[in-house]
């Protein structure tokens, strides 16, 4: 069978462009389109290896390893350690989902027209089911994600007790909140400021307005939003409670809005057991 280098190249980069955002989609991540097709194009002229003899699996695997690693760091850019692995983690079960479906067509089908070879796959299909099958299946993975997500929202009552003023909030419990205080070791409720701001510390108020002299006085921590990293800042309340249950938590403040329906969001492990 001929296979043209073009055509596998466009049609490895249409997959891998659906592959890296369907893994993004599971994971939470916005990731820029430049960015996902950079880490596309990066996958797809890495498909060429189809066009060398049959290699074996210790050079085809490790070729994959860093292939992977190049396509997750393309498309998530430089972060720590632990959650490039978590990211690559997932592309790489997303790409197994993916390759064990076109497998299971070789085994079973053995369809005119398709090569398997160094792990890389090439066949002739029609644009028009190729769009429909590889959308088929991030649209499947965000119902999936919607549903999951639907699961674990739960709302609750929020009090917090500040200055002897107590502030009452629509809460988010959700396992995905993992901010801790780097000190104290504490998990951290974050706050939106609209909704706190009439009972926040002096301190706090301030630095929030743009007056950065009273950073030495207060607790910053690194917080990664969708999109975005910045710091934010915390600090220790009189009480907290969370559907009348004492939470034992630092209070933080961002002044991104977090929900449309909650005015902070919070892990359940605040709530000591």
């Amino acid at each position: 069978m001929v296979i043209y280098v073009d055509v596998l190249i466009i049609l490895n980069l249409y997959i891998n462009f659906f592959l890296i955002r369907s893994s993004a989609v599971l994971l939470r991540r916005n990731i820029s389109r430049k960015r996902t097709v950079l880490a596309a194009l990066i996958g797809a002229f890495g498909s060429l290896i189809i066009l060398a003899p049959p290699l074996a699996f210790y050079i085809t695997i490790p070729y994959k390893i860093i292939l992977g690693a190049s396509i997750v760091f393309a498309a998530y850019g430089r972060q720590k350690l632990k959650d490039f692995g978590i990211c690559a983690l997932f592309f790489l079960l997303i790409s197994f989902l993916f390759g064990g479906i076109i497998t299971a067509l070789w085994n079973f089908f053995a369809p005119v027209g398709m090569v398997l070879n160094n792990g890389v796959c090439f066949f002739n299909i029609p644009i028009a089911a190729l769009v429909a099958f590889t959308a088929g299946i991030y649209f499947l993975l965000k119902f999936v994600k919607t549903l999951t997500d639907k699961k674990k929202r739960k709302l609750c009552e929020v009090s917090i007790v500040i200055n002897d003023k107590t502030v009452s909030l629509q809460g988010l419990c959700d396992t995905g909140c993992e901010i801790r205080d780097i000190f104290s070791g504490k998990p951290v409720i974050i706050c939106c400021y609209e909704k706190i701001s009439g009972f926040l510390p002096e301190d706090i108020t301030e630095y929030l307005a743009g007056n950065l002299d009273v950073v030495e006085k207060i607790r910053l921590i690194p917080c990664r939003t969708v999109g975005s990293r910045t710091v934010i800042p915390v600090f220790k309340a009189k009480s907290i409670t969370v559907d009348g249950k004492s939470a034992d938590a630092l209070v933080g403040v961002s002044k991104t809005r977090l929900g449309e329906d909650f005015d902070c969001i919070f892990n359940p492990k605040i709530i000591p057991i």
